[in-house]
């Protein structure tokens, strides 16, 4: 599912997929690409600055699966604080999970404490279909030092769409019945 990309005015962070990031990747100053380890579908982008992230879409730590780690985190705010003032393209492979997690974070930042809940509607407005990441939510909420606010909000505004309730189930079941389609952790990571 697509949704309109936003101009790529000065201040600018939009949240897309891997075919919109393809198509209109260029038209911003930096770009944050979360991508599924060892993956060859790809964007990279020359003459502009880009963080290329890469974990699994999983809210389950306790699969094994290689998933969001602080560093990740600190990385994506560190790169999304220095290019702020231009523009930012934030993508994933469906523009949902990580990417939006990441965009969260970055919104949340912005707006500052006691706005959580604002970050999660700016998210929604511009990707109403994101369900960001809970892993690197509640990484983006230790790292901004919101004691939980900002994975509550987010979980507040899911709570009354069953919608967004069955993409969580239906993802985390896809991650349970498909093990060998996800990177593991430790000494049998996948390469």
């Amino acid at each position: 599912m697509s949704t309109p990309i936003n101009t790529a005015e000065p201040g600018t962070l939009v949240v897309c997929g891997l075919t919109q990031a393809k198509r209109h990747g260029r038209k911003f100053g930096a770009v944050i690409s979360c991508e599924d380890p060892g993956t060859r579908d790809r964007l990279r982008v020359k003459g502009m600055p880009q963080l290329v992230l890469t974990f699994e879409d999983c809210d389950d730590p306790s699969l094994g699966y290689q998933v969001a780690t602080a560093a990740d985190m600190e990385r994506a705010l560190e790169f999304e604080r220095l290019y702020r003032d231009g523009s930012m393209l934030v993508h994933c492979q469906h523009g949902v999970g990580r990417s939006a997690a990441i965009a969260l974070m970055a919104l949340a930042d912005r707006l500052g404490e006691g706005r959580e809940a604002h970050a999660v509607a700016a998210l929604l407005l511009q990707r109403p279909m994101a369900t960001p990441n809970l892993i690197a939510v509640q990484l983006a909420d230790d790292l901004l030092g919101r004691t939980g606010a900002l994975l509550a909000a987010l979980r507040e505004s899911e709570a009354g769409d069953p919608a967004k309730l069955a993409t969580r189930r239906n993802r985390l079941t896809y991650a349970r019945q498909n093990p060998s389609l996800f990177a593991k952790v430790g000494p049998a990571a996948n390469i």
